[in-house]
Parts: structure tokens; C-alpha cells; sequence
């Protein structure tokens, strides 16, 4: 009687347990940009929140759009439009260092998009003109 109640046991634990391991490993990727639309930090008035009706998960992030237009605009042409540096900090980058950029501390230059840490992190950059060139440097030594 023992065995098979703890028989019974190992079953109900196995069941129980099973099921949740599998809802582990497949979980959605994360919100880049915190859920910010990055096809509309190129449009008038600036960055805009996306919604999950309009989503596209590509290369391991989730990407929310304010509008299909957005959406379609990204997935035709993603380098197009993501952040410099795989969303890194400009400036940090230009200094060796790996800062996660802050979607709403941004900037675009010669069509491209590029985060900072923050507000202060981006002045610093912005005091020298060849930030970005170094950074772009740096980061194409890293491949």
C-alpha cells in the first residue's frame, strides 16, 4: 500500500510539474524599447507607445507598433530602423562601455537612431562630434 500511494505521488508530482517547466521555455520574448513603436522615432512628433495588436517578434525581442503601417514598414526593412549599437548606449559604447540605452533619451543622425543612457550621458557625447564615429569604430572591432 505504501509503494503504490507513493507511486501515486511521484505521478501527481510529475503532472503537476511538467506542465510548468514547459510554460517556462516558452515565454515571449521582451518589449524592446520598453514597448516604445521605434518606426515612430523617425516621424513628427517623436516616439509613440506601440499596442500588442500590432506586434513582431525579430531576433529575439518583441517589437510593438502604433499601426500596421509601422509594422509593415519594419518588417520590410528592420535595419532601416533599429537603434545603433543593438540599442546600447551611444556614448557608452564610445567609451568602451556597455550602458543600456533609455528609449526616451534618443536622437537621430543621418537617418539612423541612436539611445543614451541618459540626459547627462548624452551631452557628454554630444560636447565631442566624433562620439559617434568612435563608437561606431569600437563597435565594429567587436565582430
Amino acid at each position: 500500500m505504501t509503494r503504490v500511494l507513493f507511486a501515486l505521488a511521484l505521478f501527481a508530482l510529475a503532472f503537476v510539474t511538467g506542465p510548468r517547466a514547459h510554460a517556462q521555455s516558452t515565454t515571449d520574448p521582451a518589449a524592446a524599447l520598453r514597448g516604445m513603436d521605434v518606426v515612430s522615432y523617425f516621424k513628427a512628433g517623436g516616439p509613440v507607445p506601440g499596442v500588442a495588436e500590432h506586434r513582431h517578434d525579430f531576433d529575439g525581442a518583441r517589437y510593438l507598433f502604433s499601426s500596421a503601417q509601422n509594422k509593415a514598414a519594419f518588417v520590410a526593412d528592420p535595419d532601416r530602423w533599429l537603434p545603433q549599437f543593438s540599442g546600447l548606449c551611444a556614448t557608452g559604447v564610445a567609451l568602451g562601455k556597455e550602458f543600456k540605452g533609455d528609449p526616451g533619451t534618443w536622437k537621430i543622425v543621418d537617418g539612423k537612431l541612436y539611445l543614451y543612457h541618459s540626459a547627462p550621458v548624452r551631452a557628454k557625447g554630444d560636447g565631442d562630434p566624433n562620439t559617434l564615429a568612435i563608437a561606431h569604430q569600437k563597435w565594429a572591432a567587436r565582430k
